[in-house]
């Protein structure tokens, strides 16, 4: 039984897409290692969650996003872990050369299609592909 005195963490994640895919990390650490998710991670006290976003993008992936756009929460819920995630959404700048750091093993560019694909075969982090579709049609309306 979980240790209801605990607080869920706070996260975000960062969704950018362009060219009809979104960059996704295979996750190095657990919780859900070896799993593809959107880069993010945990926020600092006191850190403002836009910030935060920006900060685990660059040490994941070692990208700067441009303008962002908060999309929806997200709650990560499983065993003794839960987290309520902030989700942004943004462009992936075309000449971008995203290099794999930090806990990610690595990173992915994916189709909407692909995600769902990988979703179905238990390769991603829980509710993936809903998250990069809502955060991919928030970015294309703006």
């Amino acid at each position: 039984m979980p240790d209801r005195s605990a607080r869920p963490l706070l996260g975000v994640s960062l969704c950018l897409s362009g060219e009809g895919r979104v960059l996704l990390v295979e996750r190095g650490r657990d919780p859900y290692a070896g799993r593809l998710s959107l880069p993010g991670g945990g926020v600092d006290f006191g850190e403002r969650l836009e910030e935060a976003a920006r900060r685990e993008l660059a040490e994941e992936t070692g990208l700067v996003a441009d303008a962002l756009r908060f999309v929806t929460l997200h709650e990560a819920i499983g065993g003794q872990f839960h987290a309520v995630i902030a989700v942004f959404a943004g462009s992936l700048p075309a000449a971008a050369v995203p290099q794999a750091a930090d806990d990610a093993a690595s990173l992915h560019l994916l189709t909407l299609d692909e995600i769902e694909d990988a979703e179905r075969l238990g390769r991603t982090t829980p509710g993936l592909a809903d998250m990069a579709r809502k955060a991919v049609n928030a970015t294309l309306v703006h």
